[in-house]
């Protein structure tokens, strides 16, 4: 599994370079890690990385609930559950 290190920036930082960071966030489709008193805060992700991770979460949930339905399924037709 390859997970990118995001950005990090602080809320201060944020403000001032409001429109670079989004810029580059929207360009490189990188995740924003916002701290605020050294604490993480919050995540920025463009809409565009936004719906394509939903959209893969999407298929994730999908995959999984046809595994259990059709082991349930097996399950029952084997005389296994009630």
């Amino acid at each position: 599994m390859n997970v990118a290190i995001p950005l990090i920036t602080t809320v201060a930082d944020l403000q001032r370079s409001y429109r670079s960071l989004v810029d580059k966030i929207k360009k490189t489709g990188e995740l924003l890690l916002v701290v605020s008193n050294g604490k993480p805060d919050v995540v920025v992700m463009s809409a565009k990385a936004y719906n394509i991770k939903a959209k893969r979460l999407k298929a994730l949930e999908e995959e999984y609930l046809l595994k259990v339905y059709k082991e349930a399924l097996a399950e029952h037709k084997a005389g296994k559950t009630i």
